[in-house]
């Protein structure tokens, strides 16, 4: 004699259960997917440019006491000159000029902090205070100084040079020892 058939033999059993929720499962991407197939168009792009400058910052500031400053310069530099080559395609290739002006934005605020940066290690090396390391982003203004003890003239003064450099607030700039 059969069975009758019944949907609670098929939830009950656990291969069957499986294999009924890949089916689902399967079902529900296939459906996805072609509604993704339907919509092709790219989504309008707000003309934002996302760039993480300060990733780039804080990676090279985070060892200056492992090698000399010519060295942090030197890799600092190659990290802007790739963000700004990425930033020149963009203005180049882009056909939203939303994203072109904040590219081109973002390129002229890397070069100015680049700018303030050599100043201010020239100014320093110029009064005869300590060798440094200076590094601009947009929250802070970060010295690296190459003397063990830091004296508070010597802070003061190289603190004075950065105010007047960028016209950030004292509490804006972090002056610290390479050791």
């Amino acid at each position: 004699m059969k069975k009758k058939f019944s949907y609670k033999d098929i939830l009950y059993k656990s291969r069957r259960v499986a294999v009924l929720g890949l089916v689902l499962v399967f079902g529900a991407g296939i459906i996805v997917t072609s509604q993704l197939d339907k919509n092709e168009e790219l989504p309008a792009h707000d003309g934002e440019v996302l760039v993480d400058s300060l990733a780039v910052s804080e990676s090279e500031e985070a060892e200056p006491a492992s090698g000399d400053f010519d060295q942090l310069r030197a890799e600092l530099e190659l990290e802007r000159n790739k963000l700004i080559a990425s930033l020149d395609s963009t203005i180049n290739d882009s056909n939203n000029e939303n994203e072109k002006n904040n590219a081109s934005a973002e390129k002229q605020r890397i070069l100015d902090y680049m700018e303030q940066e050599l100043a201010i290690e020239n100014i320093i090396a110029q009064k005869n205070l300590p060798a440094c390391f200076v590094l601009i982003t947009e929250s802070s203004v970060n010295v690296t100084v190459d003397q063990q003890e830091l004296d508070t003239n010597t802070v003061a003064k190289i603190c004075d040079v950065v105010m007047r450099e960028t016209g950030q607030s004292a509490d804006r700039i972090i002056i610290q020892s390479k050791y």
